[in-house]
């Protein structure tokens, strides 16, 4: 047999289409903001912030800031009641370029933000926290919905050596807010009567 007939005897190969159902394509994942904060406690911490005058309000912004990359950060924000609630809101963000989160700092303190240690931020949250919870008060959902507990180290990871008192006198106090409506005060204060007790707590309440 000659080389030409051997090669007339090789079978084609058939072309395959390379082509993928659209219905199989899965799109790219790209990393968004979620995602960072989800893995919040893979970066390290940036820094923490307070209001200046948060001992006299009683009420103070608490900011968390983790460093993301050499030039953008994420954060948690806490707005703190230690007098009464614990944290009454919450929000977080990430991508930030640092340069924005160091012009924007000042608003989420108030104008006055004192820097803190870690310790101290983690402190502040979380006692607040457990002194609320003692009265029947739980962290506002964003708290745990907006990924603001990921962005804080765990509960246990530092040591509670700065003494923070919370309530006053030994008592929690409510203060009630411009935006709370009277069915959420009563509510509040049925809540104190029922887990503190009669002449075991304060409030000042403002109605229209």
């Amino acid at each position: 047999m000659t080389q030409k007939h051997k090669r007339d005897k090789v079978p084609q190969r058939k072309k395959v289409d390379q082509q993928i159902p659209i219905s199989q394509i899965r799109p790219i994942k790209l990393l968004g903001p979620r995602y960072y904060l989800q893995h919040a406690r893979e970066y390290p911490i940036f820094g923490c912030w307070v209001q200046e005058d948060w001992e006299e309000s009683g009420l103070t912004p608490v900011v968390v800031a983790r460093q993301q990359s050499s030039d953008k950060v994420l954060f948690c924000l806490c707005l703190v009641d230690t007098l009464c609630l614990g944290v009454k809101d919450a929000l977080t963000d990430a991508d930030i370029s640092l340069k924005k989160f160091v012009r924007e700092l000042p608003l989420m303190c108030n104008g006055a933000p004192k820097k803190c240690t870690v310790e101290f931020a983690h402190e502040l949250i979380y006692g607040a926290i457990e002194f609320a919870a003692r009265y029947g008060f739980q962290p506002h959902p964003d708290f745990s919905n907006q990924f603001a507990s990921l962005v804080l180290d765990p509960l246990d990871a530092y040591p509670h050596g700065h003494k923070i008192k919370f309530g006053r006198k030994g008592k929690p106090l409510y203060i009630a807010g411009p935006h709370e409506d009277r069915q959420k005060i009563n509510q509040i204060l049925s809540t104190l009567m029922r887990t503190a007790g009669e002449g075991k707590f304060d409030y000042i309440v403002g109605f229209e």
